[in-house]
């Protein structure tokens, strides 16, 4: 029987040299969990050059899967099992003034040296970069260095709100008064379709039923529609917005980043001028 020996990339049997092409068939996607994992530079449509810079939104976790080398890796099929079979070793860097933590293990994967995580702590721009590490089986070989460039963007904010007061609204009580909207100042720092979502709550004077933690998809708007809300007594009112999150944002695990900011608004009765009275004729 032949023997043989893996060197670094190639394979001799019986002194020949067989070069192994040890690039095979790319996913456009993995799913290691529940989320699917695009190949840097895609999306679900395939090549995007906009993507070629990775955006992240600080205090936010991104995790990360490098698919192994087949050829190093002998059994190692990500059609059937994308952790099964994976001997070689990775070597993780992150730039520290980015993610000060490093790269760390992922809940339930400590032993998969392929798939990390990231949590980004400053806003700024760096590179992740893996090697993956032949085991010694295969020849221990250290293979090229695969980057992708990351920035790492602020996390949304609703600065302000603001709602026109309603005056002089006369009827009987309970009103039947559509609410105004609200107009929302936003801070956001992703580009093109932000995707921002609120999270808001609206109270009121005596009698009005509380109307909590109701959820907006905005978009690049910044108006909060609030015309399926019916106004019932006058008084002050009082609209907050109890999260914010964005595209990015969302993406990096900050699906409801607790925000604060509230407004009052008015809703003034006219009176209703009563009777007149005085002695009768009679």
């Amino acid at each position: 029987m032949k023997k043989k020996i893996i060197l670094c990339g190639m394979a001799v049997i019986a002194g020949t040299i067989l070069y192994q092409n040890s690039t095979f068939a790319q996913p456009n996607s993995v799913t290691p969990e529940s989320s699917v994992l695009y190949q840097h530079g895609r999306n679900s449509g395939g090549v995007d050059p906009q993507e070629n810079v990775d955006s992240v939104t600080v205090g936010g976790t991104t995790k990360y899967y490098v698919l192994p080398d087949a050829i190093v890796n002998p059994g190692f099929n990500y059609t059937t099992d994308l952790f099964a079979n994976v001997i070689s070793t990775f070597n993780w860097n992150v730039t520290p003034a980015i993610a000060s933590g490093g790269v760390q293990n992922i809940t339930g994967y400590a032993t998969a040296p392929h798939y990390k995580q990231i949590t980004w702590s400053a806003t700024g721009s760096g590179t992740i970069q893996v090697t993956e590490v032949a085991h010694a089986s295969q020849g221990g070989c250290t293979g090229s260095t695969t980057s992708i460039n990351v920035q790492v963007i602020a996390a949304p904010d609703v600065t302000a709100v603001s709602v026109p007061n309603s005056t002089c609204y006369s009827g009987t009580i309970p009103y039947s008064l559509t609410c105004p909207n609200a107009t929302l100042t936003i801070s956001s720092a992703v580009n093109g379709n932000k995707g921002v979502v609120v999270n808001w709550s609206l109270t009121g004077p005596s009698g009005f039923t509380p109307i909590l933690n109701q959820t907006a998809n905005l978009g690049n708007s910044t108006t909060l529609n609030l015309s399926a809300v019916t106004l019932t007594h006058p008084g002050t009112y009082t609209l907050t917005i109890n999260t914010v999150t964005d595209r990015i944002a969302t993406k990096s695990g900050l699906t409801a980043i607790a925000d604060g900011t509230s407004t009052t608004f008015v809703v003034t009765a006219a009176p209703n001028t009563g009777p007149i009275y005085h002695i009768p004729n009679k």
